[in-house]
C-alpha cells in the first residue's frame, strides 16, 4: 500500500475512533503506529503466523487463509498486514465490538494484543488493559499445561477420513496423561451438511466446504472412535513450554467461529493444526513444507523429525483392536464361552467355566466385558451409551478373581504412521507385454496399497488415489498412457464371528482393456466387489479371498459393457519386507457388449528400506501377457 494511502487510512481510523466516542488517546496511538511501521512488525514471523498469512505466489504478496471478514479490521487485511496491524493497534483503544464472538478488540483477538503489548511496550495508563471476563473464565476451563498431537488410523466408511484424521489434545494441569478424561481436544473439520454424492467431492476438492476449528471433549471422541468407528488411536505428547501454550490458547479464543475454505487435498485438518503449532513456537516453518497434498501421516513424519518436538508417543487401541487381540489369545472351546457370556452373564456361574484355573477365567471375562460394552455402543447415535447391568455382573466377576490383565500386548492394528513409507510415490520398470518391451514411468498422490510393508498402516486395507503408469515402446517410439486410478480402495479384514465385517473393493480410473482386433484399447472402469476373506499362517501369514461383484467398462468408439463376477485370491507374507500377491478375476459381461473375461495377477514387493521398494508384476489380461520389474520411490 503506497505510504499516502496508508497515512490517509490511518486518519480516517483515527477520525471514526473520534467519532464513535471512543476513549482514544489520538496521540499515543498515533506514536505506537509509527513504531510500529518504523520496527516493520507487520514483517515479523509472529504477526504472520497470528493473522494465517503466507505467500501469495512468488512475489513478495501474502495472502491470510482466513477467509470470514470478521478475522480481519482492515477492510483489506486480508492481503495486508501492514494495513491490518494499524487497524488491529486502534481498535485496541476503541469499545466497539468485533470479531466472530463480538466484543471489545482486546478481548475478541487476545492473542495479537498480548503480542503487540510485548513488542511495542504498551503503556497502561494511556492504553488500559481490559478485564475480559469471558476469555478468562473460557482459558480456566480449559486449565490447559501440555498439548497432545493426536492420529486416528483410516476409517474407509467416511470420505473425508480415509487417510486417517488428526487433532490437538489440550491436556490440563495435573491429569493423567494416560488418562486425560476431562481433556478438551481441538479440531478443524468440514461443515459438509446437506452435501452428498458427486456434489460432495467437487465442494471438497474446491474448498466449496467452509471449514472450522472446534473444541470437544476428548473422552467422547475417543469413546466414538475407539468403540463406534473402531479406529486406533495415536498420541504424540509435544514439548511445549508454558509462554506456548499460553500463545496457542490465546489464539484458539481468536479462532472461535472463523471460517476458512476447506480443502480435502491442501487446507484439511492436517495441515490446519500445523498452522497452530506455528503459532505456538513461531520460530518453526511447518506449514509452508506442503504445496499439493498434505495428509495426516506425512504431517507426523514431519513433526517426529524436528528437533524437541514430540515426546512421548502413546497407543490408544480401538475396542476391536482388543476384542481381536484377546480373542486369538483364546482356544476355540474359550472363545465360545466368552461369546456365551457377553450372551448371558449368568454363565459365570456355569460349572464349566468355574472349572478353568482362575487366570483363564479372566482372559475369558476380559473378552466377554470388551464384547459387551462395544456391543452397547454399537448403534448409538451420541457416544454416550445406556447403563448396562450385566457389565457391572462382569466386572464384579473379574475383580473378585483378583488376576491381574492379561500378559499379551494388546497394540493397534495400525501401526505408529510415521515410521511407515511417505504417502507418494513414483517408480521406473521394465516390461515386455505381447512380445515387445516398454519402458514404464508411473506416480501416485497417495496413499498405500496392501503390497507395501505394512509399517505404520493397517495391514488389510489400502486405498491409492490418483495413479497414473506412462509407457514408452522403443521399438515403435509410441509413447501412451497405460493407465489412470482415480481411486481405489480394498480393505480385507479376516473374517471373526466377534466382529463380522464384510471384505470389500471398489476402484474407478482407465484400465487396459485388449479386445478382438484392438490390443492397446484403454477402457474406463468402474467396478465394486464384497465377499469375505480369512486369515491363515502356516507356513507364513496369508490373507485368502472372495470376492463377487459388478463391472461396468466404457471403450471409446465401443459399445459400453457390464456383468456380474468374482474375483478371488491371496496376499501373503513369507518375510520381513516381501509380500507376494495373486488373483483372479473371471467376469461375465451380459450387458451392452456381450463377453466373457479372466484377468489374472501375480506380483510381489520387496521393501529395501522405508522409501524404496522393488517390484515385479506378471499380469494376463484377456489373451495378452505382459511381465515387468521395477523401483519404486516414496517421498
Amino acid at each position: 500500500m503506497p505510504a499516502a494511502v496508508r497515512a490517509g487510512a490511518l486518519l480516517a481510523i483515527g477520525l471514526l475512533l473520534w467519532m464513535s466516542g471512543a476513549r482514544a488517546d489520538l496521540d499515543y496511538l498515533a506514536d505506537l503506529q509509527r513504531r510500529a511501521a518504523e520496527s516493520r512488525l507487520a514483517d515479523h514471523r509472529e504477526w504472520r503466523v497470528l493473522l494465517h498469512y503466507r505467500r501469495n505466489g512468488s512475489g513478495g504478496e501474502v495472502m491470510s487463509d482466513a477467509d470470514d471478514p470478521r478475522f480481519f479490521l482492515a477492510p483489506g487485511g486480508k492481503a495486508d498486514p501492514a494495513g491490518e496491524l494499524a487497524a488491529t493497534l486502534a481498535a485496541f483503544f476503541s469499545d466497539d465490538h468485533v470479531g466472530a464472538d463480538p466484543q471489545p478488540a482486546q478481548c475478541a483477538f487476545v492473542a495479537r494484543y498480548e503480542w503487540l503489548r510485548q513488542a511495542l511496550d504498551f503503556d497502561p495508563g494511556r492504553l488500559p488493559a481490559r478485564p475480559c471476563a469471558a476469555y478468562l473464565r473460557w482459558k480456566a476451563e480449559l486449565e490447559a499445561e501440555a498439548a497432545t498431537l493426536v492420529f486416528t488410523s483410516a476409517y474407509l466408511n467416511n470420505p473425508a477420513s480415509l487417510f486417517g484424521h488428526t487433532l490437538l489434545r489440550l491436556d490440563r494441569r495435573g491429569e493423567s496423561g494416560s488418562t486425560p478424561l476431562l481433556a478438551y481436544a481441538v479440531g478443524y473439520a468440514a461443515d459438509d451438511r446437506g452435501s452428498k454424492g458427486l456434489m460432495y467431492g467437487i465442494k471438497g476438492v474446491s474448498g466449496g466446504f467452509g471449514g472450522y476449528f472446534e473444541l470437544q471433549s476428548y473422552d467422547r471422541l475417543v469413546r466414538n472412535y475407539s468403540d463406534i468407528e473402531n479406529r486406533d488411536i495415536w498420541e504424540y505428547r509435544l514439548n511445549f513450554n508454558a509462554d506456548q501454550m499460553a500463545r496457542l490458547v490465546a489464539h484458539l479464543w481468536e479462532l472461535r467461529g472463523v471460517r476458512f475454505d476447506y480443502f480435502f487435498f491442501t487446507e484439511n485438518c492436517a495441515w490446519q493444526l500445523l498452522t497452530l503449532l506455528e503459532v505456538a513456537d513461531p520460530s518453526r516453518d511447518l506449514s509452508s513444507r506442503f504445496v499439493l497434498w498434505v495428509a495426516p501421516a506425512d504431517v507426523l513424519r514431519l513433526l517426529s523429525s524436528e528437533p524437541g518436538l514430540v515426546g512421548a508417543v502413546t497407543p490408544r487401541p480401538a475396542r476391536g483392536s482388543a476384542i481381536r487381540r484377546r480373542y486369538s489369545a483364546l482356544s476355540a472351546p474359550e472363545r465360545a464361552q466368552a461369546r456365551a457370556l457377553r450372551d448371558d452373564v449368568g454363565q459365570v456361574n456355569a460349572q464349566a467355566f468355574q472349572a478353568l484355573p482362575s487366570e483363564r477365567q479372566a482372559a475369558i471375562l476380559d473378552l466377554a466385558l470388551d464384547l459387551r460394552q462395544r456391543g452397547g455402543m454399537a448403534g448409538q447415535g451420541e457416544a454416550d451409551a445406556p447403563t448396562d447391568e450385566g457389565v457391572h455382573r462382569l466386572l464384579f466377576a473379574r475383580s473378585a478373581l483378583g488376576q491381574p490383565a492379561s500378559r499379551f500386548e494388546i497394540a493397534p492394528f495400525a501401526g505408529r504412521p510415521e515410521l511407515g513409507h511417505a504417502s507418494h510415490r513414483a517408480g521406473l520398470a521394465l516390461g515386455q507385454r505381447g512380445g515387445q518391451g516398454f519402458i514404464e514411468f508411473n506416480a501416485r498422490a497417495s496413499f498405500h496399497d496392501l503390497l507395501e510393508a505394512d509399517a505404520g498402516y493397517a495391514p488389510e486395507a489400502g486405498i491409492e488415489l490418483l495413479s497414473a503408469s506412462v509407457r514408452h515402446r522403443p521399438e515403435t517410439g509410441s509413447t501412451r498412457l497405460n493407465a489412470l486410478t482415480l481411486i481405489s480402495i480394498e480393505s480385507l479384514p479376516p473374517f471373526n464371528p466377534l466382529l463380522p465385517r464384510p471384505a470389500w473393493r471398489a476402484h474407478a480410473g482407465w484400465v487396459p482393456s485388449p479386445r478382438p482386433g484392438c490390443n492397446e484399447c484403454l477402457a474406463f472402469r468402474a467396478d465394486a466387489w464384497a465377499g469375505f476373506s480369512t486369515e491363515t499362517r502356516w507356513p507364513w501369514r496369508s490373507l485368502w479371498f472372495a470376492l463377487p461383484g459388478l463391472v461396468a467398462e466404457h471403450v471409446a468408439g465401443r459399445p459400453g459393457r457390464s456383468g456380474p463376477g468374482v474375483s478371488a485370491g491371496l496376499i501373503a507374507e513369507p518375510g520381513a519386507g516381501w509380500k507376494i500377491s495373486a488373483r483372479v478375476t473371471r467376469t461375465a459381461y451380459r450387458w451392452g457388449e456381450r463377453s466373457e473375461e479372466t484377468r489374472w495377477a501375480l506380483a510381489q514387493q520387496f521393501t529395501l528400506k522405508r522409501d524404496l521398494a522393488l517390484r515385479a508384476e506378471w499380469q494376463g489380461l484377456g489373451g495378452v501377457r505382459e511381465f515387468s520389474v521395477g523401483l519404486l520411490v516414496y517421498f
